[in-house]
């Protein structure tokens, strides 16, 4: 049966390339997607364990033990950290002293830049940038004496460690050598007494199931004091679930036009095929035997298609994966995972391709052996002739062209309009994703993204000191070479600014009204708190270009406010020279302290100034500016919170290295704190929209190629099942100029009408709130028309030459 299948496929070599041809760029396009989209997701999470851990969890201070853990059947990993102290750095910093076993190592993917980890007693590892800060000159292999808390000790330097803490995810009340990690690592054998006991954590479960995964983790805290692992699961693998589910659907949407264009060349093989189906049945062969025939020749068609598509499988497996996230992993357990994948979509081809002529074999094995030798006869249903009005007979030819087999010239639009939907859905989604950014600062720093607090008495109470930048350090990177201006925050959320009652003046009262569900607006012992305040602390040289009219010591002890709600009023000159007050109230007994600042002057406009053509600043918050060596002496600054950083246009790579370098060092001393590089960021946000895009193209590709191959070949197999007809026309003085027009004029409709149907859906997205107008899109809508049009073209050349080799007597010859 193999070798009788094998026979019949080759005697009609054109057919047998074409179907081959046809799978293999089908079995290309699916399997690539999923094996770059496999590849792509093993990446990110590779990269995503590198970044932020692998554990789900972390307990914080439990009396539990590995053993008593493991007992939960959802724990797959366990990894034990013991804090045994703090060390004093300069500046104010400090680290946090610890032990970390090998499966926490294992766990959070600690690396070492050199040496090795401590095993023997009082060895210690070291996180690069605290190292830099305790000795950089600390030689590995030699030993120093330390104090840690009230304790010296000798220590040998092993190894120095990639820095990983700061990336951690911590909890909203971090606290230095409490419940943050180690940056001073000791061995297991140590002479310090362990204070706080915790465990990294890995629950089984399917990492790309974001809120499953929180809720399993919520659940095993129960009872347990400790914080899931947000900045894995949000940050490191946001985009996992989105790249299987955005695959599957390219997928899907592959598998339909194949199917549609198998089936289409299916049919008209098994047609041109009758002949030899009718011999067989002539000598005996049963409808199963030609079933289990036709089996054999789908086996060996997708066997040659698939051998055929592995260079185009791997061109387009690089093409995705370094278009789009340029990250990917393959290990053997991938590669397993991965066969598995690509033979299940192997299967589900040859289910396709076996319906397909299951369904076209199914059209002809009713007729009689006599019908089948006659060769290619439409039946009575498909030579009726439709009545018309028009009198014009090339009308009445193209439309009589439509309407034979119906079912076919549906096929036909509908494969087209699914082929200018794909591409112009795709743009759609992946613009309307990426959004539109105009960001101009290059780096922003967040030394604490989450902090704890309650609110008494209408003020915000920290449950912890916050985490800030020293205002030196951020001092240093201003005066770095290359930095245009750095925009910063000071970390004053719990300092609230009032006024006694007979000081609130219209336009003040008006600012009340516009911030009534701010959680701090009301009153304190009487007085109104300002809500939405945003404090900003200026130096000499800048005081002195923001307000060149005025000397820099007429603000110390004094504030300038600044109020947006402006109101024309009587009033407005009120507070100046008056005494505004602020309070800060610290956690625990909730005691007050209290600062007074002579204002000196109350202006009624927002905040802005000009630090170039292309960048100014304007505030919408209530502002209160006052001198930086104000706050610090009233103990009023202890660092900064938000540090964003504007680059001069000017600038060469080394000065660029050099402030990289800088701002990494600060944010690597801060556990919990961010570091973003906005042309990185932009990028990384961008990519799954790219990966939106670059499979749409992909798709359409393929789905125009099916699409054009399938008008083809119904236009041209049309065309012969109606060969007797068009020898009648060629013998009356027809010329074959004229067939061929009427036939580029039937692809023109289809394609015209399956332009008008996906408009039509396309139009839809305009109930939508779009960023971008409706004939933004629409340019691109018409590029894929015009891609189609230029492709049916050489479809139709195909045709026209098919033609020329056709004499009139083949057309209208009888065959017995």
């Amino acid at each position: 049966m193999f070798k009788l299948g094998y026979r019949t496929l080759v005697s009609r070599k054109k057919w047998f390339f074409l179907i081959v041809i046809t799978l293999s760029m089908i079995v290309a396009s699916i399997i690539s997607i999923s094996t770059a989209s496999e590849s792509i997701k093993m990446g990110m999470k590779e990269q995503a364990y590198l970044d932020y851990g692998k554990h789900t969890l972390v307990l914080l201070d439990t009396s539990e033990t590995k053993e008593t853990l493991y007992k939960n059947k959802e724990v797959e990993h366990i990894g034990g950290i013991d804090l045994l102290g703090n060390f004093e750095l300069n500046n104010g910093y400090k680290a946090t002293v610890g032990t970390i076993d090998k499966q926490a190592r294992e766990l959070g993917k600690i690396t070492l830049l050199e040496g090795s980890f401590p095993k023997k007693k009082n060895e210690v590892a070291i996180e690069s940038s605290y190292l830099s800060l305790i000795d950089n000159n600390w030689m590995i292999g030699e030993k120093k004496i330390v104090k840690i808390d009230n304790t010296e000790i000798e220590l040998e330097l092993s190894g120095i460690i990639n820095d990983y803490s700061a990336k951690w995810a911590v909890p909203h009340d971090v606290q230095k050598g409490i419940n943050d990690f180690p940056n001073i690592v000791l061995s297991k054998d140590n002479e310090l007494e362990t204070k706080y006991r915790n465990f990294l954590v890995q629950l089984n479960g399917p990492y790309g199931k974001i809120d499953k995964m929180h809720k399993k983790a919520s659940t095993f805290l129960e009872g347990q004091v400790g914080f899931f692992n947000e900045r894995l699961f949000y940050n490191g693998l946001a985009n996992y679930r989105h790249i299987t589910m955005l695959s599957f659907i390219f997928q899907l949407i592959t598998l339909i036009a194949s199917f549609l264009c198998m089936f289409c060349l299916l049919y008209f093989f098994n047609i041109t095929q009758q002949k030899k189906l009718s011999i067989f049945k002539a000598v005996g062969s049963t409808n199963l035997k030609l079933l289990k025939l036709i089996l054999v020749q789908i086996l060996i068609l997708l066997l040659t298609g698939f051998l055929l598509s592995l260079p185009l499988q791997y061109f387009l497996h690089i093409w995705i994966i370094q278009n789009t996230f340029n990250i990917s992993n393959l290990d053997f357990s991938n590669v397993i995972t991965i066969t598995m994948i690509v033979a299940i979509w192997i299967i589900v081809l040859f289910c396709i391709t076996f319906f397909s002529s299951y369904l076209s074999l199914n059209r002809i094995k009713n007729r009689s052996i006599n019908e089948l030798l006659k060769g290619l006869y439409p039946n009575k249903s498909q030579n009726k002739k439709i009545s018309l009005i028009a009198n014009n007979f090339m009308v009445n030819k193209v439309i009589n062209q439509l309407l034979t087999n119906p079912k076919h010239s549906i096929l036909v639009i509908f494969t087209l309009t699914l082929s200018i939907l794909i591409l112009t859905f795709s743009i759609f989604v992946e613009k309307e994703s990426t959004g539109i950014w105009d960001a101009k600062v290059d780096y922003y720093l967040n030394s604490q993204e989450i902090y704890g607090f309650d609110v008494v008495d209408n003020l915000t109470v920290l449950l912890q000191e916050g985490l800030t930048f020293p205002p030196n350090k951020v001092k240093q990177i201003e005066e770095m070479a290359g930095i245009d201006f750095v925009e910063k925050t000071p970390f004053m959320v719990d300092i609230h600014p009032f006024l006694n009652e007979n000081l609130v003046t219209t336009s003040i009262r008006n600012w009340f009204n516009q911030n009534k569900t701010n959680p701090n607006a009301g009153t304190y012992k009487q007085d109104y708190i300002i809500p939405n305040v945003k404090y900003i602390l200026v130096d000499k040289e800048q005081f002195i270009k923001l307000y060149p009219n005025l000397t820099y010591e007429n603000l110390l002890e004094k504030v300038i406010l600044y109020n947006p709600a402006y109101t024309k009023s009587a009033d407005a000159k009120k507070l100046n020279g008056q005494t505004i007050t602020l309070v800060q109230k610290k956690q625990g007994n909730h005691k007050s302290t209290e600062w007074n600042f002579e204002i000196l002057e109350m202006i009624n406009s927002p905040f802005n100034f000009t630090i170039s053509d292309s960048l100014h600043f304007q505030y919408s918050e209530f502002i209160i500016v006052m001198a930086k060596e104000t706050a610090i002496e009233q103990g009023l600054l202890t660092g900064y919170n938000e540090l964003s950083i504007y680059l001069k246009e000017r600038i060469n790579r080394e000065e660029i290295k050099a402030i990289e370098s800088e701002l990494n060092k600060l944010t690597a001393l801060t556990p919990g704190s961010l570091y973003q590089n906005i042309s990185t960021f932009i990028e990384d946000d961008k990519r799954i929209s790219v990966f939106v895009g670059y499979l749409g193209k992909l798709t359409y590709g393929l789905s125009v190629v099916l699409s054009i191959l399938c008008t083809t070949v119904i236009v041209f197999s049309k065309y012969r099942l109606m060969k007797k007809e068009w020898g009648i026309y060629l013998s009356l003085g027809m010329r074959k100029k004229e067939v061929n027009k009427l036939l580029y004029l039937e692809m023109i409709i289809y394609l015209f009408i399956a332009t008008v149907l996906s408009l039509m859906i396309f139009t839809l997205t305009q109930l939508l709130d779009n960023l971008y107008p409706y004939f933004f899109y629409i340019q691109y809508f018409y590029l894929s028309i015009l891609i189609i049009l230029f492709l049916i073209t050489i479809g139709w050349f195909v045709i026209v030459n098919l033609i020329k080799k056709q004499s009139i007597y083949s057309l209208i010859r009888e065959e017995d």
